[in-house]
């Protein structure tokens, strides 16, 4: 889990009430977009000859086409020599960057990159270059230390465009591998020459590349990039969301997304001017949009009330139930997420989520899910509702079986900072028990004798030898409040014998269902 505490409203250190995404692993995202292009161009009939080869045959293979390549006396051999390679660098199941690498031919490939007077070369040279840059972080870093970056920058100027193309791509490779190589590619202008080629660029696999690097420009956080550039691409974005093309909207929206999450001053007019469309791709079946805008929407209703509320206000609410149903795991757990923000919001969004109906569908998310994480930030929901929310409210949690969810969902492997907000949450039940007693509701607090049919002992005792102080600390504190059993308590579950029968006293029969709160 992680950080995982501060991905939710209002929990964790004062000031840190945005909502925070981990990252996509940088490697599956390069390997996707990779593999994406690949299919675009004809490398088939290569791929079949290259099948058999091992790594170690390809190596040696590279090794040959090296010193063809740096020698410049014979242009045509060298040029043979540069595709060949670049085709062994396209085969997926070798994939010899490494190799590439140590063959030395690096250098090389940068130098040709400033050959204006073969184009050729260049486009053939950068994508060497890009496939090298997809590899692991420091196969990316071997790209920047051979000086690519400078070379690769002049070239989305280039009057080619498949030169263009390919320079753009390799520099999405580099931001997308850290904040550091952002960093450096900021320091040449490039943030800068993409925003602009974003908003001029008319060739659509040029525009599906660059709003593709773009994003990968701003999804670091630690540090961001500079909200200036920020500021200056926010209206570049809102031209172009009105893309029909899939792919391009899903990038910008990305873009949009990274920004919501980077500074606050952005929510308001994020969700001024993006709020309409992110519900518009929400209430789609499919679209490869929706998880950006959902995640954008998320990082606003972390902000303030007012900010929770412009959300609720477009109409949010009435989409998760079709959302909670999506196909893709990372919908259902944002859409929670998303929720679980507006639940540790104002009395009136509690309310709202209530009243829309959304308590009994989180419940049976938590209990019928497929996927661990979503079960837990559906709980989370739950869980927000009754640390942050009245009494009534721990009621409405109650009646909808959220207690089964929220103490069956819990777990000895959770995060130390999950684990104490589940236990929070489930003292408030405990305490809301002990309250319906004192209004003789009940006769005897139900949360217990439910947590005990459930068997959430057996997690619980566990908790107290937990490594963690203030875990251990609230499992005993549950324990010895809600759990020792009273010479009293134990006296009336004793039968009585009368009439030649068994009897348990009144009390012990009453119902333990909380449908009469």
């Amino acid at each position: 889990m992680g950080d995982r505490l501060f991905d939710y409203k209002n929990k964790g250190k004062a000031g840190e009430h945005r909502g925070k995404r981990r990252e996509f692993a940088v490697s599956l995202r390069k390997d996707k977009r990779r593999e994406k292009q690949e299919k675009r161009r004809d490398l088939e009939e290569f791929q079949q000859q290259v099948e058999q080869f091992t790594q170690t045959d390809v190596g040696q293979a590279i090794l040959q086409l090296a010193p063809q390549i740096q020698n410049d006396l014979d242009q045509s051999t060298q040029f043979a020599a540069l595709v060949q390679l670049r085709k062994h660098l396209a085969n997926n199941k070798t994939l010899p960057i490494q190799a590439t690498i140590n063959s030395g031919v690096l250098p090389k490939m940068v130098e040709m990159l400033g050959w204006d007077h073969a184009p050729d070369t260049q486009y053939e040279a950068a994508w060497v270059l890009t496939n090298v840059s997809s590899g692991e972080p420091h196969q990316t870093m071997s790209v920047v230390e051979a000086g690519a970056a400078q070379p690769l920058c002049r070239l989305l100027l280039s009057p080619i465009d498949r030169v263009k193309d390919q320079a753009c791509w390799c520099l999405g490779n580099v931001a997308g591998d850290g904040a550091d190589l952002r960093d450096m590619l900021i320091e040449e202008g490039a943030l800068n020459q993409f925003i602009i080629m974003l908003g001029e660029e008319t060739n659509l696999d040029i525009l599906r590349n660059v709003s593709w690097t773009l994003s990968n420009f701003f999804r670091w956080r630690n540090p961001p990039a500079p909200a200036e550039a920020m500021q200056q691409a926010l209206p570049v974005l809102a031209h172009r969301v009105r893309t029909q093309d899939p792919e391009v909207l899903a990038n910008v929206c990305w873009s949009i997304c990274y920004i919501a999450e980077a500074f606050d001053d952005f929510l308001d007019p994020i969700c001024r001017e993006f709020g309409p469309l992110f519900i518009q791709i929400l209430s789609l079946e499919s679209h490869m949009a929706q998880l950006p805008a959902l995640r954008a929407l998320g990082s606003i209703t972390a902000g303030e009330d007012e900010q929770t509320q412009a959300v609720i206000d477009l109409g949010l609410l009435p989409l998760c139930h079709q959302l909670f149903h999506s196909k893709k795991a990372n919908i259902r757990k944002d859409t929670c997420w998303t929720l679980s923000n507006i639940c540790a919001g104002s009395e009136e969004q509690i309310d709202a989520v209530i009243h829309e109906n959304l308590l009994t569908a989180l419940v049976n998310l938590a209990l019928e899910d497929p996927v661990s994480k979503v079960q837990q930030d559906a709980s989370w929901c739950l869980c927000n509702i009754c640390t942050q929310g009245l009494p009534r409210h721990r009621d409405y949690v109650l009646k909808s079986g959220g207690l089964d969810a929220i103490a069956l969902v819990l777990n000895l492997n959770m995060d130390k900072k999950a684990l104490k907000v589940f236990l929070e949450a489930l003292e408030m039940l405990l305490q809301r028990g002990e309250q319906l007693v004192n209004q003789q509701e009940f006769s005897s607090n139900t949360v217990v004798s439910r947590l005990e049919e459930i068997g959430f002992l057996d997690t619980l005792y566990p908790l107290i030898d937990h490594q963690d102080a203030e875990v251990s600390a609230q499992a005993a504190s549950l324990s010895d409040t809600f759990f020792s059993e009273t010479e009293q308590e134990i006296e009336g579950l004793v039968p009585q014998q009368g009439d030649g029968r068994y009897m348990f006293s009144q009390d012990a029969a009453r119902d333990k269902n909380f449908d009469s709160i």
